[in-house]
């Protein structure tokens, strides 16, 4: 027989609360992600900004500062694009961890029958599977 939905999700709440995994959307993590988001789109916009700035002129100078510019505008695009990756896979997969453990307990419960109460074992005879030490070797 197995339990209704409610019950197996209710269990699981419980269980996630008992693991101790921070919430994925702590205020921290969120600052991270947004930063990135930010530093992405910032990084666009350098990047768009200097693309004209470098064609419009003659002057080398000029044109130097663009590029420079420019070339900001990319790290800042790549550093923003690692930072909002990570910080959103790892709400991602530590759930997905999470999950898959639960599942896997669940999975463990079902195919393994209730192991038996062991019998206590006689003081003379020793325990199944276990051979006594037979002391030092002879020299």
């Amino acid at each position: 027989m197995t339990a209704p939905p409610d019950a197996r999700a209710e269990r699981f709440i419980r269980e996630l609360a008992e693991l101790k995994i921070p919430d994925p959307a702590a205020a921290r993590a969120t600052l991270w992600l947004r930063l990135g988001g930010g530093l992405m789109a910032a990084g666009l916009v350098l990047g768009m900004l200097a693309f004209p700035l470098a064609h419009a002129t003659d002057n080398s100078l000029a044109q130097g500062d663009a590029l420079a510019i420019g070339l900001g505008g990319i790290a800042a695009t790549v550093v923003g694009g690692a930072l909002f990756l990570r910080y959103s896979l790892t709400g991602f997969l530590r759930f997905w961890l999470a999950r898959q453990s639960y599942d896997l307990d669940r999975l463990g419960e079902t195919l393994a029958p209730p192991a038996p109460a062991p019998a206590p074992a006689h003081q003379g005879e020793p325990r199944h599977g276990v051979t006594p030490h037979p002391g030092p070797a002879p020299r």
